[in-house]
């Protein structure tokens, strides 16, 4: 029970940016073999979503990932995630380019419809 309350705390980004500024905390990251040049954008490292919080599984998450030095592995992982989301990307956007396609021929023929269903109106009320 004690753990989930842990696991539930949410860290606001703005006081992470305060905290990194105590020399306790800078020590402790140092310790931590956390790159000085991170340790000030701690807070946008590690939210995720952008979302002003971080939680304490993301905080713990990404401290881990920041020790010490990149390694060649880590520069892959992120490539081929950055080629996966290009590709799912593309596909998204083949499905989107398809679909105003087929827009554009459904109003064509609501158009097309219109105008013969107007002319025959006309029609009508011109031999009446």
């Amino acid at each position: 029970e004690s753990l989930d309350t842990v696991l539930a705390i949410d860290l606001q980004s703005s006081l992470l940016d305060e905290l990194v500024k105590r020399p306790e905390v800078k020590k402790a990251l140092d310790d931590l073999d956390i790159n000085p040049d991170d340790q000030g954008k701690l807070s946008e490292l590690l939210d995720p979503d952008n979302g002003g919080t971080i939680s304490v599984v993301d905080f713990i998450d990404g401290l881990k990932r920041l020790r010490g030095e990149p390694r060649r592995s880590d520069i892959v992982n992120v490539n081929m995630m950055v080629r996966a989301l290009q590709l799912a990307l593309s596909e998204t956007q083949a499905v989107i380019l398809d679909m105003q396609t087929d827009i554009g021929k459904i109003n064509d023929f609501v158009t097309l419809r219109r105008n013969v269903q107007r002319q025959s109106e006309l029609g009508r009320q011109t031999s009446a």
